[in-house]
């Protein structure tokens, strides 16, 4: 025990005052319980009788046009804030909102955007991000980027899609004139 006496005398004179708040461990399991209840709600509510699939009040208030996909657009906002405002990294929320963005997108095609929001669940996928990243700051973010980097290539070749159709097009109504 003597043997510590000055490893502790240099922990407590680098220290100074007392530690306000709680944790980063008890706020983690205080944010993780607030968006496990919202995406239970949303995604996992209830099981369909004789199967494994479960469904929330995402397909079901989406089948309301246009209110059912804002409702689920605030409240899928407001778990990217919460997830934001925890400190995860910048790449992994834009993540988070580009899981959103893409089941308010697809929820807007009426029925085939309820059936999309029983497959893609933007809210578990975006609890499993936080829970990956929030405890673990420094956690790799390399999935992240790569899915970035696929983003950006297919808008690339989206893009020379559209103005090699326009191109042909045009060349089509020249010859024609």
């Amino acid at each position: 025990m003597h043997h510590l006496a000055p490893y502790t005398r240099t922990m407590q004179s680098s220290i100074e005052g007392e530690v306000i708040g709680a944790s980063r461990s008890e706020r983690f399991h205080a944010a993780e319980r607030r968006i496990e209840r919202v995406t239970h709600a949303l995604d996992e509510l209830v099981g369909v009788p004789g199967t494994s699939v479960k469904v929330g009040l995402d397909p079901i208030v989406g089948l309301i046009p246009v209110v059912g996909d804002v409702i689920s657009g605030v409240v899928g906002t407001w778990v990217i804030a919460e997830a934001a405002r925890f400190g995860i990294p910048r790449i992994v929320v834009a993540r988070m909102t580009v899981n959103l963005v893409v089941d308010l997108a697809i929820g807007l095609i009426p029925f085939l955007g309820d059936l999309f929001d029983l497959a893609f669940r933007s809210n578990s996928r975006n609890l499993a991000l936080f829970r990956r990243h929030a405890l673990e700051p420094d956690a790799s973010t390399r999935g992240e980027a790569t899915f970035f980097v696929g983003v950006a290539l297919l808008l690339i070749g989206v893009l020379w899609l559209i103005v090699t159709a326009i191109g042909a097009v045009w060349q089509v109504l020249q010859t024609e004139l």
